[in-house]
């Protein structure tokens, strides 16, 4: 892996934040749930030493002043203070002490910016691992690659070339990188003014309560997820902050630019995205409706393709300025990010039963909230200002907007609300036999995909055509294998879809996999399989 000779505009910005603001803590991270019993920690500092090489982001760090800084390498950072446990007391609310303590823990202060953690001892059969980093050397995507690398169970998929990007994806970007700074004056309340103080808790709702209700309108969990935040928010606001009542609230969400090829470099490499929560809207029907046309232009790879171009255009001291204005009292949004996990994780044997996000909230922002996907669980961490009140009551409005969720009437999960994960704390997934049907697999629904994913044009795909005959090409099936995933929970590598040699054998590749995937499947690994880990409409952390 050929480290960037240069840190990126974000990268940079988020480390002269960091010199600027020390007492603004910039630690991401996740914590790996799994079962079994805890191993020694000298033999999982054994286990990431053997990986150290393959892993630039745990070797890497940037090190200067300011907009000054560069890359530096440490090939063999100090495990000793970078593999470290701790023994909970039994009992799971201790292991929620435990993660909210280390959330609010300094990273080591030399070298590397990261660490991990071995939590145990708060219920027999179950442990935690903690990976935590600072901001400027890993985003939400990379720290999603690092899971993987350590703990991953088959090898990343080759990432496929992104399209070229017209004039309109260009100015559409532009026009989105201004507007996300606009003066709005929803936060800055000389009554309360947002202190930097901050409140941290989390929400667990099933995957598929959110999927389920986003696919039957053409959209994705992350729609599902956008779609319930604003129905929590549209309640707070009417209870609690007049200012942002019955209007949308401005948001920023995070996009994935890598390119192919750049799994593994540290840094950040992201975009940001101008978002409207639908607060004002009344029913949880529009709200759905309006996130899902709203977050259709930003999934457009052309849209990616021009938002990193402009990304590595831009000059860093123009980004700072940008960036700076945008984390001002009167501009400031909130923050949102979601990750999905597609593969299965596990130590040793020990399965990863469900991935729990942190985040850190920015300068002047009143709420940064991240959700991560795995295993049919997806997890959302709320980090707000504790000067606002009632928003650290999120996470049990967020459960109540989930339940509002328009649910289609062939869902077996619709209104089995008694048995879903508490509001906060540590749970785990849903037995296999609670996980949703299986949706109708059909020519007409994989034509769709191709056509209004994909971009393809209809007339040459035909039943009996061949890939080559109906313009079938690398991108349009990597597109098909994300929407299958992202829409239906059915997961089939680009290589197997891109082996049918027709149109016809495509749909039935996919409609026995759908058929089949909960009969070949163990519970501890329905949901992820091996699969790219990607980010959507928000995707980062």
């Amino acid at each position: 892996m050929t480290v960037p000779l240069r840190p990126t505009s974000m990268d940079l910005t988020m480390h002269t934040m960091a010199q600027a603001h020390p007492s603004i803590s910039q630690t991401i991270g996740v914590i790996l749930h799994l079962n079994g019993d805890a191993p020694p920690l000298g033999e999982l500092r054994r286990h990431v030493a053997s990986h150290l090489e393959h892993v630039p982001r745990l070797t890497h760090y940037l090190r200067g002043p300011g907009l000054k800084a560069s890359w530096h390498h440490d090939p063999s950072p100090d495990l000793n203070n970078r593999v470290r446990e701790q023994h909970c007391p039994s009992g799971e609310q201790h292991l929620e002490t435990a993660l909210t303590d280390l959330v609010a823990r300094p990273l080591p202060g030399t070298g590397p910016l990261w660490d991990i953690w071995l939590l145990a001892g708060y219920a027999p059969g179950r442990y935690s691992i903690c990976l935590r980093a600072h901001h400027s050397t890993q985003d939400g995507m990379g720290m999603v690659g690092t899971l993987t690398t350590l703990f991953g169970t088959a090898p990343a998929p080759t990432e496929q070339r992104a399209p070229r990007a017209g004039a309109r994806a260009y100015l559409g970007t532009v026009r989105d990188m201004l507007s996300a700074s606009a003066t709005h004056n929803v936060w800055n309340d000389t009554a309360l003014p947002l202190t930097g103080n901050r409140d941290i808790s989390w929400a667990h709702v099933p995957s598929h309560r959110l999927r389920n209700a986003a696919t039957a309108r053409g959209g994705d969990t992350n729609d599902g997820f956008l779609a319930a935040l604003s129905g929590a928010l549209r309640t707070w606001t009417s209870q609690s902050w007049p200012r942002g009542a019955d209007r949308p609230l401005p948001a920023i969400t995070m996009v994935n630019t890598r390119r192919a090829g750049e799994q593994d470099r540290p840094g950040n490499h992201i975009a940001f995205a101008p978002a409207l929560l639908p607060c004002q809207e009344p029913t949880a029907d529009g709200r759905l409706d309006q996130v899902i046309a709203a977050t259709r232009t930003v999934k457009d790879p052309g849209r990616h393709r021009a938002m990193r171009s402009l990304m590595d255009a831009v000059p860093v001291r123009a980004f700072q300025a940008l960036a700076t204005r945008m984390t001002t009292p009167d501009r400031s949004a909130i923050t949102t990010s979601y990750l999905a996990v597609s593969r299965p994780l596990r130590y040793r044997l020990d399965p990863v039963t469900r991935i729990q996000p942190f985040n850190w909230l920015p300068r002047h922002q009143p709420a940064s909230i991240v959700a991560c996907s795995y295993n049919d669980v997806t997890s959302v961490c709320f980090v707000t200002d504790a000067a606002l009140p009632g928003l650290d009551e999120l996470p049990g409005l967020f459960h109540d907007a989930v339940d509002e969720l328009p649910q289609p009437q062939d869902d077996p999960q619709a209104g089995r609300a008694a048995g879903r994960p508490p509001r906060t704390g540590v749970t785990f997934p849903a037995p296999a036999a609670d996980r949703d049907a299986t949706p109708v697999i059909d020519f007409r629904l994989i034509k769709d995909i191709l056509v209004q994913q994909g971009s393809l044009p209809a007339a040459p795909i035909a039943l009996r055509a061949t890939q080559a005959q109906a313009g079938i090409d690398s991108l349009a099936i990597a597109v098909l294998s994300m929407t299958l995933e992202d829409r239906m929970g059915v997961v089939i590598t680009e290589t197997e879809l891109a082996q049918a040699p027709t149109v016809a054998d495509l749909v039935s590749l996919v409609a026995r996999r759908a058929a089949s995937r909960s009969d070949h499947e163990s519970p501890g690994e329905q949901g992820p399989h091996p699969r790219s880990d990607r980010t959507h409409a928000v995707p980062e952390a």
